[in-house]
């Protein structure tokens, strides 16, 4: 049976791409980043979260842009907005949940846990955000790369090195934030902060979630990415919605039930370890 690029030369997709599923897919993350952009702007003003609306954000412009490149199947550029974007927004919405680590210790945990893996807990989210970055610089790099000559010679090869480096970094960053995370749990089990409240609970159900549904998505692409881009994953439809649009769209949509905003306030919480100041709910409440 002749392959789809076979039979359609001019398309620059490897299968029978699906308008249908591809419009769905914008409207549906269209409502989280709505919701996100409400409670983070106006609700909480909790603005060191607009991270994870940006996230959102781009998801919505990557498969907008890709309902527009289905129906323009020859267009390169379309076609690289779209994979560029939905290939990046993951990394913001990660940024949410490193943004998170660090508050949730400070506020949660005794004072005398200044520690987890003898990493000071003030600067957890400060590394990860750094190697966020410098993943996400990689990714770009590398998209830029295989698409430089429009997806075609030696730098799609390179590009896709590039990007299979990128990808490796962020599931290797985000399986130790994940470890980070197990442990500060099991710290809270020995133990927590008088005036923690019970808000912080919902903070760290949605942040394993979020964590756990970035990681699956994280193996898809190294795999995708690893196999080339005549691999089955790349020329197969099914597996990019099943293991990228499905995971990220409750990895975001979950921090609209537990948005930090409502437990750490608009100033999310920013503190040194003697725990100054950390608004815990809207009454006021403080350590």
């Amino acid at each position: 049976m002749a392959k789809y690029w076979e039979t359609h030369p001019d398309s620059i997709w490897l299968y029978d791409p699906n308008l249908p599923l591809a419009i769905v897919a914008t409207v549906l993350y269209a409502i989280p980043m709505l919701i996100q952009f409400w409670q983070s702007v106006f609700k909480y003003k909790s603005y060191y979260f607009i991270v994870v609306f940006l996230g959102a954000l781009l998801e919505v412009g990557g498969y907008a842009v890709r309902t527009a490149s289905i129906k323009d199947e020859s267009s390169i550029p379309l076609y690289a907005v779209s994979s560029s974007f939905i290939v990046v927004a993951p990394l913001f919405v990660g940024a949410g949940d490193y943004l998170l680590i660090s508050r949730l210790c400070l506020r949660v945990l005794p004072s005398h846990h200044t520690h987890i893996f003898k990493i000071p807990v003030a600067k957890l989210t400060r590394i990860f955000v750094i190697c966020d970055i410098v993943t996400l610089l990689v990714q770009v790099n590398g998209s830029g790369i295989a698409a430089s000559n429009n997806w075609e010679g030696n730098t799609v090869k390179i590009g896709e090195n590039v990007m299979v480096a990128g990808l490796a970094m962020q599931l290797a960053t985000f399986s130790f934030f994940f470890l980070i995370l197990a442990k500060f749990h099991l710290l809270t089990r020995r133990g927590v902060n008088e005036e923690a409240g019970r808000g912080w609970r919902g903070i760290l159900v949605a942040v394993y979630f979020s964590s756990g549904m970035i990681i699956i998505r994280c193996i898809f692409r190294l795999a995708e990415f690893s196999r080339g881009i005549f691999g089955y994953p790349f020329t197969h439809e099914w597996m990019f919605y099943a293991l990228e649009a499905v995971p990220m769209l409750p990895a975001i949509a979950v921090f609209c039930v537990w948005h930090p905003g409502k437990y750490f306030g608009a100033s999310g919480g920013r503190s040194k370890r003697v725990l100054t100041e950390i608004p815990l709910v809207s009454s006021g409440s403080r350590v």
